[in-house]
């Protein structure tokens, strides 16, 4: 019985360190799976936290690109406007009585100082004619100009046509006080 009773006694020191091995691995294999699922959580927060960042980054954008497409077709919008008063303008000028057109002629052939040549527009060519002095400007040929008149000399040329008074010298005087009234 003594062999047995080794065998038996070997046997539940077998059993009891299976069992306590079986116990820790057990233990073990909770600890991991806790910390696994403590480390899942955490990463799917971080997921969730990185998601919204991305989601309000997206938003923002989104928003700021229709602002920026709204504010475009505004301003392109406004740009046409003024272009069709500063055309209306153009049409009016371009309508002025022959008297007018004289004295606007005469102002502007007071700022060339220099001899040269004058191309006059179709329109007013024969006015012109009539009040530039000969020993001064030669006239030349006409352009297409809508009216007004362009100055040639050997060293400089100074556009005095319609078009030219409009958009170069009247439109960036006034167009900021315009825009302010129109659009205010």
């Amino acid at each position: 019985m003594a062999l047995q009773d080794i065998l038996a006694a070997i046997t539940a020191d077998a059993d009891r360190q299976i069992e306590l091995a079986r116990s820790a691995h057990q233990k073990e294999l909770t600890e991991m799976r806790e910390e696994s699922e403590r480390t899942i959580a955490k990463r799917k927060q971080e997921i969730a936290v990185q998601k919204q960042k991305k989601l309000t980054q997206l938003t923002s954008k989104a928003e700021t690109h229709a602002a920026s497409h709204k504010r475009n077709a505004l301003l392109t919008q406004k740009k046409e406007v003024l272009d069709a008063i500063y055309a209306l303008a153009a049409k009016q000028l371009c309508s002025i009585s022959e008297a007018d057109a004289e004295a606007l002629f005469r102002d502007c052939l007071k700022q060339i100082k220099g001899k040269g040549e004058i191309h006059p527009s179709k329109k007013h060519a024969d006015l012109l004619k009539k009040i530039c002095p000969s020993e001064q400007f030669r006239m030349k040929d006409a352009t297409d100009a809508k009216g007004g008149f362009v100055f040639i000399s050997d060293t400089e040329e100074q556009d005095f046509t319609f078009e030219n008074l409009i958009q170069n010298i009247l439109r960036p005087r006034t167009e900021l006080s315009i825009a302010h009234t129109l659009f205010a």
